[in-house]
C-alpha cells in the first residue's frame, strides 16, 4: 500500500511535468538562475531558493492534494457512472451453413467501434464521470454445450443486432438470462460447494504496435487447406465435463481514433537506414534491410492502419474438486491463443501477476496461501461483473489489496482484424456439432415488394 502511495506523489510529478507551463516556468527560473549567479554568487542563490520553497511550501502541498482529490474525485464519479448503465445480454445462434468469413466479424466491430462515447465537457467528465462503455464477446462452455454471447449497454442492443444482421443476414440473435447470476458470488461459496476456481488473463508479449497472426494468414485458396482459428477453442470448450463452466471473456472499448501516433518513433526508427562500420576516413556504407525486417515494418504499419480496441482478455474456470483439471485452463486456453503467436511480431501470455496461482517461489516469496486467495476473490469479483480497472491512480489506490493489486491487470490495444480473428462466427470449415447449438432452418425474410395491408398485428405475420 505505502509502494502504491508513493508511486501516486511520482505519477502526481510525472503529470505536473507533462505540462507545457511547466517547463516554461521552470526553464525561464533556469536562465534567471544562470545570469544571477555571476552577481551574487552560488551559495547566495542556494539560500533564496530555499527561502523561496520556505514561503510557498503550501503552494507545493496544495498542488499534491489538489491531483490527488482530483484522482479520487474522478474514480468516485466514474464508479458512480458505471454502476448505472445497465446491460443485456445477447445470445448468437449460428445457422447450419456459414459461408462468412472472419472479415465479416471485422466489419461488426468496425460499427460497433463507431459508437465511441467520450466526455465532451468538464461536466460530463467531473460531474457525471462519463467513461466510453464497452462491451463484451464472450464463448461459454457448460459442461460441454458452448454458446456465443455479446453483453452490450441496453441501449446499445439494436445498434448489436444492427451489425450482425449486416453482416450475417442469416444468423438469430436471442435475448438471454446472464448466467452470472446462477454461479457462486464468492470464494466461501465455491469452497462450501466443494468445487474449484481457476483463472487468469492474457497479455501481449510485445508492444500493441507489433500485430498477431490474424485470419487472413489461416486462409488459403484451396478449400483443403483452409483453417479456422476459432475451432481450436471450440475443441478445448467441447472438452469441459458435466456441471464444468469454462468461460472466455474479451471485454472491448472502442480505443482511440490516434492510438498509431502512439507509435510513430518506433516506426521511423524501423525505417532508419543502418549503415556498416567504416574505416577512419571513409562514409558509413548503408546497409540493406533483410527481408524478415521488411516484413515486421510492413505488418507494423498494416497494423497501425486499422482502427484499435482496447482490449482484455479473462478466462475462468470452475468446477467440483472431484473434475477439476487445472491444465485444462492453464495449458489447454494458452495453447489456443498461442496459434496467432508470431516470433518477429507479437504473441499472448498469461499476466502471471493476477493468475491464481502462487507459490513461496514467487515474488513476493511470502504469504502463498493468502496471496492465492486474494487473486481469487480479485478475480472472481472482476470475472462476475465484467469488469475493468480503475482508470485514475487513486482509483487504484483505493481499490487495491496487500496482495491484490489492480494495476496487475493490463489491457492493451488491438485492430479490428485482430479481435475478429479471436472471436467470431464459425465457418463452414468447423465441425460444431454437437457442442455448438445451430439454428434448425435458415433465415429467409418476406419477398420484396410484397403489398401489406393492415395494422402491426398483420404485419407481424410476415416479418417473424
Amino acid at each position: 500500500m505505502f509502494g502504491d502511495l508513493s508511486k501516486e506523489i511520482a505519477s502526481f510529478f510525472e503529470e505536473l511535468f507533462r505540462q507545457e507551463e511547466t517547463w516554461a516556468i521552470l526553464f525561464i527560473a533556469g536562465v534567471a538562475g544562470a545570469i544571477a549567479v555571476p552577481f551574487i554568487g552560488v551559495n547566495a542563490l542556494l539560500q533564496a531558493i530555499l527561502y523561496f520553497l520556505s514561503l510557498t511550501w503550501w503552494l507545493w502541498l496544495f498542488l499534491l492534494l489538489f491531483f490527488g482529490w482530483r484522482s479520487l474525485w474522478l474514480y468516485w464519479r466514474n464508479e458512480v457512472f458505471k454502476g448505472k448503465i445497465e446491460y443485456a445480454l445477447l445470445e448468437l445462434r449460428v445457422p447450419r451453413i456459414m459461408e462468412k468469413s472472419p472479415q465479416a466479424m471485422e466489419q461488426v466491430l468496425a460499427t460497433l467501434n463507431s459508437f465511441r462515447n467520450t466526455p465532451g465537457n468538464l461536466k460530463e467528465k467531473y460531474w457525471d464521470g462519463a467513461v466510453t462503455r464497452w462491451y463484451t464477446l464472450e464463448m461459454v462452455s457448460f459442461g460441454g454445450e458452448i454458446h456465443l454471447f455479446v453483453r452490450c449497454p441496453s441501449n446499445m442492443v439494436r445498434v448489436v443486432e444492427a451489425a450482425f444482421f449486416s453482416y450475417y443476414p442469416d444468423m438469430d440473435i436471442l435475448g438471454a438470462k446472464d448466467y452470472m447470476e446462477i454461479l457462486p458470488k464468492t470464494l466461501d461459496e465455491i469452497e462450501a460447494k466443494d468445487m474449484e476456481f481457476w483463472g487468469t488473463e492474457m497479455i501481449l508479449d510485445k508492444e500493441d504496435a507489433y500485430p498477431i497472426k490474424s485470419y487472413k494468414y489461416f486462409e488459403s485458396e484451396a478449400e483443403e487447406k483452409q483453417f479456422d482459428p476459432i475451432s481450436t477453442f471450440l475443441e478445448v470448450l467441447g472438452k469441459v465435463q458435466k456441471e464444468e463452466i469454462l468461460s472466455i471473456q474479451l471485454l472491448l472499448e472502442p480505443g482511440d481514433p490516434k492510438w498509431k501516433d502512439e507509435w510513430k518513433d518506433l516506426v521511423d526508427e524501423l525505417k532508419q537506414k543502418k549503415t556498416a562500420p567504416a574505416a577512419p576516413g571513409e562514409d558509413a556504407a548503408p546497409v540493406m534491410r533483410s527481408p524478415g525486417e521488411t516484413d515486421v515494418l510492413k505488418a507494423i504499419e498494416m497494423n497501425l492502419s486499422k482502427p484499435a480496441i482496447k482490449t482484455l482478455i479473462r478466462f475462468a474456470y470452475l468446477a467440483p474438486k472431484t473434475t477439476f483439471y487445472a491444465s485444462l485452463a492453464r495449458g489447454a486456453i494458452a495453447a489456443a491463443f498461442n496459434q496467432y503467436s508470431a516470433l518477429n511480431l507479437n504473441a499472448f501470455r498469461s499476466n502471471r501477476d493476477v493468475a491464481t496461482s502462487t507459490d513461496m517461489w514467487s515474488k513476493p516469496y511470502l504469504f502463498a496461501k493468502s496471496r492465492l486467495r486474494m487473486r481469487k476473490r480479485r478475480l472472481l469479483f472482476n470475472f462476475l461483473r465484467r469488469d475493468l480497472p480503475p482508470q485514475t491512480g487513486m482509483g487504484h489506490f483505493v481499490a487495491s489489496t496487500p496482495f491484490s493489486n489492480t494495476k496487475k491487470t493490463k489491457r492493451f490495444n488491438l485492430n479490428l482484424e485482430s479481435v475478429a480473428s479471436l472471436f467470431h462466427l464459425p465457418t463452414g470449415v468447423v465441425l460444431t456439432a454437437p457442442h455448438l447449438p445451430r439454428m434448425e432452418s435458415r433465415k429467409t425474410g418476406p419477398p420484396a415488394g410484397l403489398p401489406i395491408y393492415g395494422g402491426e398485428e398483420e404485419i407481424q405475420k410476415y416479418t417473424q
